[in-house]
């Protein structure tokens, strides 16, 4: 009833004051109606705004949850602000432009400063973000996308402090062992605080390192030589490769380390068109030396890296410098390999009363318990013996498999490293591939030995090459297993014996990239010795050693006629290798006594005359030879050398 008689009186009023307003229209008077609307208004009228019903703004930012009782029994109201992760992420996706646009009026300001004072400015900020991301990285993971765009900048020095400037940052806050994609499981599970902020940093850090690691893969691929490059774009090809040769080995055990590898790999088989770009390349090249070193308990980096650089050196068909090839040396994982030892045992299988019996509910703990050590040693970089051997036996295929292609292709300038690296893996090499070596071996040898006796093509090269085919001959013989096959080396014995006149004429015997020497002033281009290990000197030792010592080519006669020419190469044989040769001479004759027969004349049977000329052991007559060369190497101006001389002449007789 009060509503009705509410709104009825509402009626009338509104029906009166229509009229009145009529009557003053009508009227013409409005000053007065001025005059009198304070006047008639009636103070406890109700307005329309208070007739229209209450509006209550729902607050979209809280959500209801469970009241608190209170002490005093009471229940309070419990209100919790909404996570806004998705706005918030558009939002800073809207940012962004904005960033950008805040950038270019920065720039715009920066417009009225000195070139050196903007280059402190660009300093101090660099500065800035990286003592803000080493100091708390989780927090501060975002900086690392503004130091990104920093480095692809058109100002040089920015893009240049940039780009180097994240190499530490990122060798700071990286870990040491790789981080996995989260699987759908792990990101439907609801985790702590803690565990939620550790995942989201390294996330944004495995994300910003892969477009940081793309970048300089795009400017590493610049060169002297790319067209239309310009001066600002090849110093930051070289800028990038000294990066990635910091990080891979740095962060080899972090994720993208195949492409900080390729990187490497592809500055290292490229030839250097001027200082800077040559000192890129030997880093490069000191950077996977490193690499191989240091990997002697993996493998796994061997594997990666070994791949990476057969296929770039046959891709370059096989021109690249003979440096690349001689990395290969410095592999460590194989120096604990044995080939013939990886036999596996079989494993005994317990018999049924034996084994231990175990409820279902104990198989399954036991299973469970044997996953999470395997995570446990994937996290740890463990990796087992079989893991290990399996590396080794990959990376000796993908070595001996390129030696072989490359030594069927000949070029000239790989054949020593190539030589020097089967010389030093040929006793790991598989048995079925052993007959393909030892035939292009012969023809190697043919052809280098015909080239300097026939066509007198005479060069330290060539004979160092020789040296090297024999000694990998028979290191890949040295394991052998003489019950299964019998390999005849009798060519290699003779190639050795046809040399050794042409290497007394080599000055250069001693000859290595550690010999203190003064640079010829005459020479056009630097030189630079085809292998970095042995010298001559060492290798006819070795070879020396191969045939009357370490395998079953040794005879009586044969030492008669080696001795001979050994004192020949003696008469112009440096100092050291001198004094070499005669350890080995006595030690020769310690095994085979018909060698004393070559100090005296007296008690001679055989008849006939010595051709020094002829390189057939068999024709040459060696047994009545007489070794005259005794006379001359008394008078040596080495001491110790002629000393040796009498001591073997006391010992014969």
């Amino acid at each position: 009833m009060a509503k009705r008689k509410v709104k009825r009186s509402v009626e009338q009023r509104q029906v009166k004051r229509q009229k009145d307003e009529d009557a003053k229209l009508a009227s013409g008077v409005f000053k007065d109606y001025d005059q009198e609307s304070d006047v008639s208004f009636d103070e406890d009228e109700e307005q329309d705004y208070e007739l229209r019903p209450r509006q209550f703004k729902e607050d979209q930012e809280l959500e209801e949850r469970l009241p608190v009782k209170m002490p005093d029994g009471t229940f309070k109201r419990v209100l919790k602000q909404k996570e806004m992760a998705s706005e918030e992420s558009s939002e800073s996706e809207e940012m962004e432009p904005e960033q950008h646009s805040s950038e270019e009026s920065e720039s715009e300001s920066d417009q009225e400063l000195t070139p050196q004072e903007k280059l402190i400015k660009t300093k101090e900020e660099i500065a800035r973000i990286a003592e803000q991301i080493m100091e708390d990285p989780e927090e501060h993971v975002k900086l690392l996308a503004r130091l990104r765009r920093m480095a692809n900048s058109k100002n040089p020095n920015t893009s240049k402090l940039s780009l180097l400037a994240a190499v530490p940052i990122f060798k700071s806050i990286a870990p040491a062992y790789r981080i996995r994609p989260l699987t759908e499981i792990e990101k439907k599970q609801k985790v702590s605080k803690d565990v939620a902020k550790l995942r989201y940093f390294e996330e944004t850090l495995v994300f910003e390192y892969k477009h940081y690691v793309d970048l300089l893969t795009q400017k590493a691929r610049v060169v002297s030589t790319t067209p239309k490059a310009t001066e600002l774009d090849k110093q930051l090809g070289i800028l990038a490769n000294n990066a990635a040769c910091e990080l891979a080995l740095a962060l080899r055990f972090f994720n993208y380390r195949k492409e900080l590898f390729q990187i490497v790999v592809k500055r290292a088989v490229r030839k250097p068109a001027s200082e800077s770009e040559f000192k890129v390349y030997e880093r490069s090249i000191q950077t996977m030396e490193e690499l191989f070193k240091e990997d002697a308990d993996h493998g796994d980096i061997s594997v990666d890296l070994a791949i990476l650089l057969n296929r770039a050196i046959r891709t370059r068909e096989y021109k690249v410098d003979e440096s690349v090839v001689n990395v290969f040396l410095a592999l460590s994982i194989l120096d604990d390999y044995d080939p013939n030892s990886t036999e596996e045992e079989k494993k005994l299988k317990l018999k049924k009363k034996d084994r231990v019996h175990l409820s279902k509910k104990e198989r399954k703990q036991r299973k469970e318990r044997k996953q999470i050590e395997k995570e446990l040693r994937a996290a740890e970089q463990a990796v087992s013996a079989e893991e290990r051997e399996r590396n080794q036996a990959q990376v000796l295929k993908i070595l001996v498999t390129l030696y072989l292609e490359i030594l069927r292709a000949r070029p000239e300038k790989l054949m020593a490293p190539v030589l020097e690296g089967l010389a030093k893996y040929g006793h790991q090499v598989n048995i079925d591939l052993i007959g393909d070596f030892l035939q292009i071996l012969r023809e190697i040898c043919e052809n280098l030995l015909q080239d300097i006796n026939e066509e007198g093509n005479f060069s330290s090269t060539s004979i160092r090459q020789v040296l090297l085919a024999i000694v990998t001959s028979f290191s890949l013989t040295a394991n052998l297993p003489t019950k299964r096959m019998s390999v005849d080396l009798n060519k290699f014995v003779q190639y050795l014996y046809t040399l050794l006149p042409t290497l007394a004429l080599d000055p250069d015997m001693e000859f290595s990239h550690k010999t203190l020497r003064l640079v010829d002033p005459l020479a056009t281009t630097q030189y630079r010795p085809n292998v970095n290990i042995a010298t001559k000197s060492e290798l006819l030792l070795r070879c020396l050693d191969y045939v009357f010592f370490n395998s079953r080519s040794g005879s009586g006669k044969r030492s008669i006629a080696f001795t001979k020419r050994i004192y020949s190469l003696l008469l112009q044989a440096p100092e050291k290798t001198g004094i070499a040769g005669l350890k080995f001479v006595d030690k020769l004759m310690a095994r085979y006594e018909d060698i004393k027969g070559l100090y005296t004349t007296e008690d001679r049977i055989q008849n006939g005359v010595y051709h020094a000329e002829q390189d057939n052991i068999e024709l040459a007559n060696a047994d009545v030879a007489v070794i005259w060369e005794n006379v001359l190497l008394e008078s040596h101006y080495c001491p110790a050398l002629a000393a040796g001389v009498k001591a073997l002449m006391k010992r014969a007789k």
